[in-house]
């Protein structure tokens, strides 16, 4: 029998009666333990784990823009989607549950998501960023947060209006944001502690439909069936792998570089199929036509840049000879062996409807990326020496060159000098993207979404190679053709130099999808 207009229905399920506040008898129907479940938590927890092996790169992006933020609003931002939830519920606006069966649901998912937390924690046992303590892996205040998001979505975001979702989520994702820039945690936990806190709640519900059934139910979803062709408005998380691989040629057109590198037979950086891990939604005016954004990091490993570190004592004796005494230490380290990006962007988003379930999206999309330099660092030890500079022509053009005057006997002080061998920047940059989607509605307002994105970004790359910059620390007296001079900075400078290029990268990943 079609259910009347007073009649609300959960899908598969058998209706009770139930009390309005106005006194009028309803049916709510209770859900069947488990049917309402959804693994939504579970790419949250898959990227966190994923971006493990990417912590140290994703903050050093960080390090760029926001090294000293530092606010204590994250201690209490995890609350607030719980504490709306239940303001709402004391202002008497009705929800999912009645008063009982709410308080179990959330202090069920609150003992779910601290046994996990805790548990995994002090297994872990990571070091947070900062040097603190270690126990940073994954977020506790993000996985409390998203607990409590996932509790407000339940209660009214199913129930009501998809924007207490929106605003509950958007809360819990600053809450996440705020423990990184705090310097308290790596990106990775904070990814973990979303998707833990989301699976607690989804379990905690479980429990409360086990234990109440068909008691204590106010109101149900919205919408009972898996539509997306009605609703295509999202917020995803998704997790991606680059296909294809670049090689960025940092040596085109600089000499010096291409000098000291010709017997290595290596011409650029060669790069590794990228991790992408993003953050989407969007807001469709129609079923067609919406607007939105995404936040992207990608991470590229440099697989050849130890090939960059194979200069040695030999090689430099070429320019002095006199190495002993001098030059007694010699190492040249990789810090950071990864391209990762940080970009945010915004624009149109498509959808067309193939069945009530079936659904193609796609984009197009304008906004700024921030990249991670590349470095490799150098240390030199040994005794100071009387140093003679002087020009010499090579290939048409005067390069300075060095001596090292005097004998063993001559030692002076001995010296010790660190600094940033070779360094490969990239300045911000406009980047613009498409991308094709098949998206299947799984559940009462919720997604799969498989999906092949297409970016490209044209950005400026400055190349800083620094190899004698111990000559600083390492000259005692300083001669240019045998006449002293004051100080030794006029001759030894950095090699800069510039390029321009263009990286395009294609995208094949997954995403999890509430939609609204």
């Amino acid at each position: 029998m079609r259910p009347d207009s007073s009649t609300l229905l959960y899908a598969g399920t058998k209706a009770a009666p139930l009390r309005t506040s106005e006194g009028n008898e309803k049916h709510c129907a209770a859900p069947s333990p488990g049917t309402d479940f959804t693994f939504s938590g579970f790419p949250w927890i898959i990227a966190g784990a994923a971006l493990r092996g990417q912590r140290t790169n994703i903050r050093s992006l960080r390090q760029k823009f926001q090294y000293n933020f530092h606010s204590p609003a994250d201690n209490y931002l995890q609350y607030s989607p719980l504490l709306l939830t239940t303001g709402l519920k004391a202002a008497g606006v009705e929800g999912r549950s009645t008063w009982g069966r709410y308080a179990v649901s959330a202090a069920a998912s609150y003992a779910v998501m601290a046994l996990l937390v805790n548990s995994i924690k002090y297994t872990a046992r990571e070091q947070r960023p900062d040097g603190s303590t270690r126990n940073s892996f994954p977020s506790g205040h993000t996985a409390t947060a998203f607990a409590a998001a996932t509790i407000l979505h339940k209660e009214y975001g199913l129930t009501r209006s998809p924007w207490y979702s929106i605003g509950g989520y958007m809360m819990a994702t600053a809450t996440g944001c705020m423990r990184v820039l705090n310097n308290r945690h790596w990106v990775s936990d904070t990814f973990a502690g979303a998707g833990i806190g989301i699976l607690s709640a989804e379990l905690g519900y479980t429990l409360a439909d086990l234990i109440f059934r068909q008691h204590g139910l106010r109101r149900p979803d919205r919408t009972a069936e898996p539509v997306s062709s009605s609703r295509p408005s999202f917020f995803s998380i998704q997790t991606g792998v680059g296909l294809g691989k670049q090689q960025l040629d940092i040596l085109l057109g600089n000499e010096v570089l291409q000098d000291d590198y010709e017997e290595e037979n290596v011409r650029g950086l060669k790069l590794s199929h990228a991790l992408s891990v993003s953050s989407e939604g969007a807001y469709f005016i129609n079923r067609h036509i919406g607007v939105g954004g995404r936040l992207r990091v990608v991470s590229r490993a440099v697989k050849n840049l130890d090939d960059f570190t194979k200069q040695s004592l030999y090689e430099f004796s070429k320019t002095f000879p006199d190495l002993d005494g001098f030059m007694d230490e010699y190492a040249l380290t990789v810090q950071s062996n990864h391209l990762a990006e940080f970009s945010l962007s915004g624009g149109l988003y498509f959808n067309l409807p193939l069945t009530s379930r079936i659904s193609l999206g796609s984009k197009l999309l304008f906004g700024r990326s921030y990249m991670r330099d590349v470095d490799i660092d150098a240390r030199v030890r040994g005794h100071q020496r009387d140093l003679d500079f002087s020009y010499e022509a090579d290939k048409g053009k005067r390069r300075i060159t060095c001596e090292v005057l005097g004998q063993r006997e001559d030692n002076g002080d001995v010296y010790d000098c660190s600094w940033d061998y070779l360094t490969v920047m990239g300045n911000k940059a406009f980047t613009i993207g498409t991308g094709l989607s098949v998206n299947f509605s799984y559940k009462s307002l919720t997604a799969w979404r498989i999906f092949l994105d297409y970016d490209y970004s044209y950005r400026n790359y400055t190349i800083v190679y620094d190899p004698m910059h111990f000559l600083k620390a390492a000259a005692r007296n300083v001669t240019f053709n045998g006449s002293p001079v004051s100080s030794v900075e006029r001759y030894v400078k950095p090699n800069v130099a510039s390029l321009k290029r263009g990286l395009a990268q294609t995208v094949l990943g997954a995403a999890f999808s509430i939609t609204f």
